[in-house]
């Protein structure tokens, strides 16, 4: 029969109890103001944060991600991240944007790419995810942690910085190319017109004098439409190229309707000829 322990060894493994206690009640508020703080972070995050297993079920959300797609923490969770962030019903596995979550479920490794989601109004959102691995005790990935940073702006205003920077280069060649045609088309002109001066009607030359004299006005109307350019416009051209159109890239936008189109007052108007 064991010994019974005595009195004082009692007292001291009570002090040994306590002792863990105490350290375990300030290991658990430890744990609860780190909670609480991780809390608070992920909610004040712009990103957007979502926390996803294995087989593509959202474990957790942060507020960021609720406020672009909708819903209530209760409601998304449990849910896969194609269905919330795609509206599909299978991972984008063999798409041309693989899953950044099945890669880092893959090798391992932090991933930074690049995706198209929809938003809670169906409108697509370019974002720029970075997923990175959870790991559990045993040093294996358990799950995978992806913010999201809407870039659609920032994408909108490439867009339009790339357009300006076209319709600057256009404008530059359209004003060298009038510049040097100007001096010739005038010389052509005034020459074919004081040949046309010259020949009478009836002469086999005048209908082909008057023919190069209306080319080379269309060629002046050519070059006057260049210098009319203000927008960047292209159409389809044979062998799959494209090429500038300048009918559209030259035409006048229509009057905005909400400036004043009253009539000129009668002393305001011009003076007839």
């Amino acid at each position: 029969m064991a010994d019974r322990p005595t009195y004082e060894e009692l007292e001291q493994r009570i002090r040994e109890l306590e002792k863990e206690a105490v350290e375990c009640r300030q290991v658990e508020e430890k744990l609860n103001e780190l909670r609480y703080y991780l809390d608070r972070i992920t909610t004040g995050m712009y990103d957007d944060l979502m926390v996803i297993d294995r087989d593509f079920v959202i474990r957790d959300v942060n507020e960021g991600f609720l406020k672009v797609y909708g819903g209530s923490r209760e409601d998304t969770v449990g849910r896969t991240c194609h269905d919330v962030t795609h509206g599909e019903d299978q991972p984008c596995l063999n798409s041309d944007h693989p899953c950044s979550a099945e890669r880092v479920f893959r090798t391992g490794k932090s991933v930074k790419v690049e995706h198209v989601h929809m938003d809670r109004h169906g409108e697509k959102r370019n974002v720029e995810i970075n997923a990175f691995p959870l790991r559990g005790k045993d040093g294996d990935v358990e799950r995978v942690g992806i913010v999201s940073h809407d870039v659609t702006e920032r994408k909108r205003a490439d867009e339009e910085r790339v357009q300006r920077e076209k319709l600057q280069a256009v404008l530059e060649l359209a004003g060298a190319v009038c510049h040097e045609l100007n001096q010739p088309i005038q010389a052509i002109s005034g020459h074919s017109e004081l040949l046309l001066m010259d020949l009478p009607k009836d002469s086999p030359d005048y209908e082909k004098i008057k023919t190069i004299n209306e080319q080379i006005d269309r060629m002046g109307k050519i070059t006057r439409k260049l210098m009319e350019i203000t927008r960047y416009e292209t159409e389809d051209y044979v062998g799959g190229r494209k090429i500038f159109n300048i009918e559209k890239a030259s035409e006048k936008k229509p009057a905005d309707d909400s400036k004043d189109t009253s009539p000129v007052a009668k002393d305001d108007a011009p003076d007839e000829e």
